[in-house]
């Protein structure tokens, strides 16, 4: 993009150049807009006459010429910017004679807008370009600020001119004054260029979207269970996504393995699923999703990257030999694996009863020092002085050893570093969507930590990248604190309307358990109820003053097939799950009922004691054949009736329905935590706009209670 300059020499007294040029140890002089306006009304009304009078004074005898140009020019690369761009600056420096120069001392350059200098990455505020042999100008970077607000930028470049007379300005003098002189005093040149930073606004999706997971691969002629615990074969998946009240499946599609190659980059077998479940998935009513797994390949564990396709691999350096080696990761780098991605993307577009396409592992877990030079000469890193001489070896060690080892200390360099990578990341992404052609919602799975920056990724990043929700994944929290600190990086970060989240959590007792130690109150949870909890303080907190418009449950294989269930049957964990789904989807009123369970906080073992359902019909219709069964859950059994039916409850009225019930026996295993779960199901019909008819018809409450 050309610039539009703006230029300003000095001429005043010693004694208020030297008041100005104390001013400027700062920040540019407040009057400079002032006089850079004037000195460029002058110029444009005595363009012309001025030119004619330098040409009839200069001359066209031997020697240099005085041209009529202006020292300094800054370009953009581009006039407008997502929020995952690098903003790439070229600054070409000329003197009197139109010859381009490279000064002692290169330009400085700021950003602004609205006449403030806007503070980037790292808190950098003024970039110091490098001289580009090839251009014979400067070049630097740019970094947007992480989440920066949509609107006009100007880049401001400054150098000093160490010979104003040379030059053939202020001449609206008569012919016979003299010339000033500015030998005495500093002057300087600014040019200013303007450029566009803009962001995508997500798409509308309707709340209440609640996705089940399969990670696995498609486990054709395998035993996968069933909730009830019997064994079935791969339809056992969609029973699973019925029980948990679903509305979606989302699939594991694109694998790459040992055997894959470069004509067959994904497990064919998983690939060759996708049409047949996606089909059955859509007779049961739901909505299918499949995803790739992009940069990271499997076995996970393997010391060489045989039998792969030909891809170039993420490097790892050792910090005590200096020996590097491949990891199991692609490289972000490589123009390969997006054109794979790119190729799965187009290949679901044309793939009928898919509904949704996803990305996960969008990162390198390990390494991704190839990325070095290209990381380094990008931002605005400080780096050793001797730089340019050291080895690629010592570079790559450098640059690990601030990522791995100083991370904390040198928190500039690596904030720097994961915001580049995260930029790479999304321009990955936006080159994949783009060149499949994919018209499908596309979702990414994005760590939590950092609201994801620790890793590499930011939402905002993927939604302007054309990204219509992200899935963020609420796994491996130590503690509740832990937990809490995950979700206040996201609610301080993240505003209303910026980016659609669908937040979810796994299956897996190892990292739920650890909550134990650091419980909110006396009670120790159960590991499933402490999922529940992070979902539903997911959906409530994680935006500031919105809700998050979803959730997942991760994974359907690991509580069907073999998974760390701990003391929980897996139909255990589905129903914290699918509680978690029902109250998200009653906080946006897409349901014609609202129910709440209600029992005791402890009850002796044995003994008899109440569950109290509460059923409130927010709809505008009477809701008819309402059914309230109790759940099978362990250690749980029914004094009389399992189930209830209620005929109809009209607009407002509220129905309270008690079941009995007791627990069977101690279980310490369990810590004498047991779930009470009910399922209530109503006939279809037409409960207003607001009411969604295409969810499931099923609501689960559940509460845990203590057998003493």
């Amino acid at each position: 993009m050309e610039q539009q300059p703006l230029y300003l020499l000095d001429r005043e007294s010693p004694a208020e150049r030297r008041r100005r040029q104390q001013r400027q140890q700062q920040s540019t002089c407040c009057s400079c807009l002032l006089v850079v306006i004037s000195a460029l009304i002058m110029l444009i009304v005595l363009w012309h006459p001025l030119i004619s009078w330098w040409q009839r004074r200069s001359g066209t005898g031997q020697g240099h010429q005085i041209v009529t140009m202006f020292p300094l020019q800054v370009q953009t690369d581009a006039a407008a910017y997502r929020r995952y761009s690098l903003v790439r600056l070229q600054i070409q420096v000329t003197n009197p004679y139109g010859e381009t120069v490279r000064l002692n001392e290169p330009p400085q350059l700021v950003v602004r807008r609205d006449e403030q200098i806007i503070i980037t990455v790292a808190g950098v505020r003024r970039l110091t370009p490098s001289w580009d042999a090839n251009s014979s100008s400067y070049i630097c970077y740019w970094p947007i600020p992480w989440a920066a607000q949509p609107g006009e930028y100007v880049a401001e470049a400054k150098i000093k001119i160490p010979d104003p007379d040379n030059w053939p300005w202020q001449l609206d003098l008569p012919p016979d004054a003299k010339r000033p002189s500015y030998k005495h005093g500093t002057s300087f040149c600014i040019a200013r260029v303007p450029f566009q930073i803009s962001r995508q606004l997500p798409p509308s999706i309707s709340p209440g979207l609640c996705a089940a997971t399969w990670e696995a691969d498609f486990p054709e002629g395998q035993v996968v269970k069933r909730p009830d615990g019997t064994a079935g074969d791969w339809r056992a998946i969609l029973d699973w996504c019925e029980f948990l009240g679903a509305d979606a499946l989302w699939f594991r599609g694109a694998v790459t393995r040992r055997g894959c190659t470069d004509e067959a980059p994904f497990v064919k077998d998983n690939i060759e699923a996708i049409p047949r479940l996606a089909a059955a998935t859509h007779r049961r009513g739901l909505r299918f999703g499949t995803w790739a797994v992009a940069y990271a390949t499997y076995p996970r564990k393997r010391t060489d990257n045989r039998g792969l396709p030909s891809y170039q691999w993420a490097q790892d350096i050792s910090r005590s030999t200096g020996q590097t080696s491949n990891v199991s990761f692609i490289s972000l780098l490589d123009p390969k694996r997006i054109t794979h991605l790119a190729d799965f993307f187009e290949q679901m577009q044309k793939t009928r009863d898919v509904d949704f396409v996803g990305l996960d592992y969008i990162r390198n877990d390990r390494g991704g020092y190839e990325m070095t030079d290209q990381f380094t000469s990008q931002m605005p890193v400080d780096l050793p002085e001797n730089w340019a001489d050291y080895s690629r070896k010592q570079r790559w060690k450098y640059v690990a050893q601030k990522v791995e080892s100083e991370w904390n200390s040198d928190v500039d360099f690596y904030e720097q570093w994961n915001w580049w990578r995260a930029h790479l990341n999304a321009s990955n992404v936006e080159q994949i969507i783009r060149e499949s052609g994919i018209r499908k919602p596309v979702w990414i799975f994005q760590l939590g930590w950092m609201h994801g920056a620790q890793h590499g990724q930011d939402a905002f990043m993927f939604n302007d990248a054309g990204v219509a929700f992200v899935a963020p994944m609420l796994y491996q929290s130590e503690s509740f604190q832990h937990f809490d600190y995950l979700i206040k990086s996201w609610k301080e970060y993240t505003k209303p309307g910026q980016v659609n989240l669908i937040a979810g959590d796994q299956v897996d007792d190892y990292w739920h358990k650890q909550s134990f130690s650091a419980t909110k109150g006396s009670r120790r949870p159960a590991a499933p109820e402490v999922m529940y909890l992070r979902m539903m303080q997911a959906h409530r907190e994680m935006v500031e003053g919105e809700r998050t418009i979803g959730a997942f449950w991760h994974d359907i294989s690991r509580a069907a097939v073999q998974g760390r269930l701990g003391p929980y049957p897996g139909s255990e964990w589905a129903l914290a799950g699918a509680a978690a789904f029902s109250d998200i989807r009653q906080s946006w009123e897409v349901y014609p009922l609202r129910v709440q369970l209600s029992v005791p906080d402890s009850a002796p073992i044995g003994a008899i004691c109440t569950a109290q359902i509460t059923v409130k019909n927010v709809s505008q219709s009477p809701t008819r054949d309402i059914i309230i069964k109790l759940e099978d859950t362990e250690h749980i059994v029914p004094v009389s009736h399992r189930q209830r039916q209620v005929a109809e409850i009209g607009p407002g009225e509220v129905h309270i329905v008690p079941l009995r019930l007791r627990i069977t026996q101690a279980d310490t295993e369990r810590a004498n935590r047991y779930m009470v779960a009910v399922r209530v199901g109503w006939a279809p019909g037409d409960y207003g706009e607001e009411v969604r008819r295409d969810l499931p018809r099923t609501i689960i409450a559940m509460k845990y209670i203590n057998g003493i």
